[in-house]
């Protein structure tokens, strides 16, 4: 179906939005604040320098790239390490299959609401080799959560995983990438590691498979940290875009788990 102008137009706002959210955020907050203040110059200066400054402290907590609240790993010294988030979910059997079928091990960050629906899969993904981490028991925003809050979404996960598998996962993922100056002290002290990202090529939007596979290979280095998604809705896009991008890879590139090689 043909995208009619202003859904093609937001659709590219969107896009530019993500890619440049520095600028959509200093020309967003000064639209906001000359509508507020307007006609007053000084307030509205005033109050633009303030959103600027409590920006400027929150940006490090959504960008996957700094290091100011807590490392995070997102680069490895070598191979490529495809990681899925939000599973398991009713499409990951299916990326399983494709997985053993090329031989290929990945990193599994999962939702403890996810893993209550999916156990076998839990087992299955374990079982299979592949690196399990802990992706908070509800996906909320830990932007917004307290310290306990913080733990006992990570406490309950490490506690299903641990039964379900025998494991106790060392690495996590923040939902959305977001985090607080004191959610890495909380989960270090549960024994995890922050893991995130190098290429994120937003398969949540569900551009398409093809749009999916440019953007990782776009991005794509020696010891880039892919993120992908494997629950919560349906994924076909992203496992159309997996088998395509490990069939136009195999030959030339080592898929690794985050474990297998250090950042």
């Amino acid at each position: 179906m043909t995208e009619d102008p202003l859904t093609r137009m937001m659709l590219q706002l969107r896009d530019w939005t993500y890619d440049h959210y520095h600028w959509a955020f200093l020309v967003g907050t000064g639209v906001i604040c000359q509508s507020v203040f307007f006609p007053d110059p000084k307030a509205t200066t005033l109050a633009w320098l303030g959103c600027v400054s409590a920006g400027a402290l929150l940006e490090p907590c959504v960008n996957p790239y700094r290091q100011l609240y807590g490392r995070s790993l997102g680069r490895l010294s070598e191979g490529v390490a495809l990681t899925y988030d939000d599973g398991p979910g009713p499409d990951t059997p299916a990326l399983l299959d494709l997985l053993a079928r090329e031989k290929v091990k990945a990193s599994f960050f999962l939702i403890g609401q996810q893993i209550e629906k999916y156990p076998e899969v839990v087992k299955r993904i374990a079982d299979e080799g592949h690196l399990i981490g802990n992706h908070t028991y509800s996906h909320p925003n830990l932007m917004l959560c307290s310290p306990g809050r913080t733990r006992r979404e990570l406490e309950r996960v490490q506690q299903q995983l641990q039964q379900l598998t025998g494991q106790k996962p060392v690495f996590w993922r923040p939902p959305f990438g977001f985090r607080s100056p004191w959610t890495q002290p909380v989960a270090s002290q549960l024994g995890l590691r922050s893991a995130l990202w190098t290429v994120n090529p937003r398969d949540f939007q569900d551009p398409g498979s093809q749009v999916i596979v440019q953007r990782t290979q776009e991005g794509l280095q020696p010891g880039v940290i892919v993120l992908l998604h494997d629950g919560l809705e349906k994924r076909g896009q992203t496992l159309e875009a997996t088998a395509r991008l490990i069939s136009q890879l195999k030959e030339t590139t080592n898929f690794v788990r985050l474990d297998q090689t250090h950042g």
